[in-house]
Formats: structure tokens, sequence, C-alpha cells
């Protein structure tokens, strides 16, 4: 599986979310504490700088190298200041019929849509499934398909379900398209009689909102074994405050949800200390919208 880390608010430096944390994205490439696997196939990352050119549009970054070794990021990390960031590790089964190209890498986001996705988990049998998803895609993100994975599918689905998804929509709407997306791929899933246990965790953000999903299909049935991880790595947490930093040797935001302008959501929490981290609930959906300085969030239960 793969590892996501998605922040809104202040500026704050990349290198402070990428690497700083003793538990940091780019740790989790090879000591995860959540997932008994390495991920070793890939980091992209879209980010929101403020300070750049086109500030509405992502700095865009994908390689299929292993980022810890990646001397690129490193540096990119020691300059870049974003107040929205969506960034992803790919962990892929270990054999010879995975893809490892730079279409494959998360996050995905299709010209002129200010969405972009990453995806933690894994559909079953998908190949078999995916061309029964075309009649649900509109033929102008079709086209833009670049790459054979699960998610970018999954990414097709959900920007095809919005009214207009070359606008900022708001995170209920953004919800509603993700709940049509995962519906489609239900009854696609039952008219093949695939009933195995698929994660499907995603964030999506447009650098103003930002929508986390758990979801599993079929929890628990047949195929458990195949994930090559525990039940933990489909967790999810994130952490709300102001003032991201190090304070008191940890790495961490401050103050708490009251006033909160800055949130982090992540496959597992960056830091030992767990204490400002809240599990996101299983079957939930995590919706944090920009008000001003502010950011709020709520907690939706998924209804697929």
């Amino acid at each position: 599986m793969c590892r996501i880390l998605s922040y809104l608010g202040t500026p704050v430096l990349l290198d402070h979310l990428l690497y700083a944390p003793d538990s940091s994205l780019l740790n989790q490439t090879i000591h995860a504490r959540m997932l008994a696997m390495l991920n070793l196939a890939g980091f992209g990352m879209a980010a929101w700088d403020p300070a750049s050119h086109e500030p509405h549009a992502p700095f865009r970054y994908r390689t299929t190298q292993v980022a810890l070794f990646d001397r690129n990021l490193k540096a990119l990390a020691s300059k870049l200041q974003p107040s929205a960031l969506l960034a992803h590790i790919r962990g892929v089964a270990y054999n010879s019929t995975v893809q490892i190209n730079e279409q494959n890498v998360h996050p995905f986001r299709f010209d002129g849509v200010p969405l972009a996705m990453a995806h933690n988990g894994d559909l079953a049998d998908f190949r078999s499934v995916r061309f029964d998803l075309v009649p649900y895609v509109k033929p102008e993100f079709a086209r833009h398909i670049q790459g054979s994975t699960d998610s970018e599918w999954l990414y097709a689905l959900t920007v095809s379900a919005l009214e207009d998804p070359y606008r900022i929509n708001a995170p209920e709407e953004i919800l509603a398209a993700i709940t049509r997306a995962l519906a489609i791929v239900r009854e696609v899933r039952r008219a093949h009689g695939i009933d195995r246990s698929s994660s499907t965790n995603l964030i999506f953000c447009d650098g103003v909102n930002l929508v986390a999903v758990r979801f599993t299909f079929d929890f628990g049935k047949s195929g458990q074994a195949q994930m090559q991880g525990t039940n933990e790595f489909l967790s999810m947490w994130y952490s709300f405050g102001s003032d991201y930093g190090l304070h008191d040797n940890e790495w961490k935001l401050t103050g708490g949800a009251a006033r909160a302008d800055s949130v982090i959501v992540a496959s597992e929490p960056l830091t030992s200390d767990f204490a400002t981290w809240i599990e996101v609930p299983e079957y939930s959906a995590l919706l944090v919208r920009s008000d001003g300085a502010r950011r709020m969030a709520e907690i939706h239960a998924l209804e697929v």
C-alpha cells in the first residue's frame, strides 16, 4: 500500500513536513509504523505556494526514484513554503506485473481541474472491471488517463461526478462526487462477483478545501492476507491547530481546533507522540474548509 500526507494552512517550509518529523512522510518510505511493507515505487506531490506565479495552480513533482535518495526533492523542500500540500509515496505488491512509471505516480490532477487526489489502497481484480467504468467517465477526462492504476480511474470517476469540475467546489460537493464514484465501483464489483477486501482511503485537495475519506469495500472478506499489511494500514489521522513547528522537541500544531489555522492529514501520525493526532473513524469523511485564515473541520459518515 501507500502513504499519504496533506496539509492546509499557513505557509510552512516543505522540509518541515516531508523530512523533519521523526516519522515524516519520507521516513515512512522504509520505516512506516502502521504498514508492514516498504514504499519504493515513487513519490509525487502537488504544492500550492502563495508566493509563486499563479498561486492557485500547484507546483507538481513526480518521480519513480526512491524519495529518500532524491537530492532534487531535498533541495526543493528547503525552498518551497506551501499553504497546501498533497504528497504521496507509492507502495506496490512485490511482483513483476506491477508497472513502475511516472504515469502511475500520485497525486493525480487533470489539466484545468483544481482538484488533486491521492489514494492509499488497492481495488481487487481491477484489471477485469476497469472498462466497465468507461460509461461513467466524461470523455474529456477519459482521454487524460495515462496510467494503469485503479487510483487514476477513481479520480476520473470523481471529477466526472462534479457539476463543474473546473471551479473550486465546496467540500460537500466534493464528498457527493466521491460517494457517487464509490457507489459506481461497488456496483461494478458486484456485477463481477468481486467481494475481496479492497481499501480506498482517499485525500482530495484543491488548495482551498480538503476532503479525506477512509473507506474499504467488503472489509474482512476473503483475500485480506494478500494486502501485505495489517489492519492498521487502513488508518487515517489528522491534527488541527496553529504555529506548526518544533515545540518541546516535537513537531506539531499547537492550540487545538478552536482557533485552528492549519490541518495535517496523514496515513499515520508524523511523530512518535500521538497526543495531538485524532484518528478518522472507519467509513467516514473528514471535510476541511477554509474561512479566511481559519480552517474548520467536520466528520461525516459515508453512505455508499
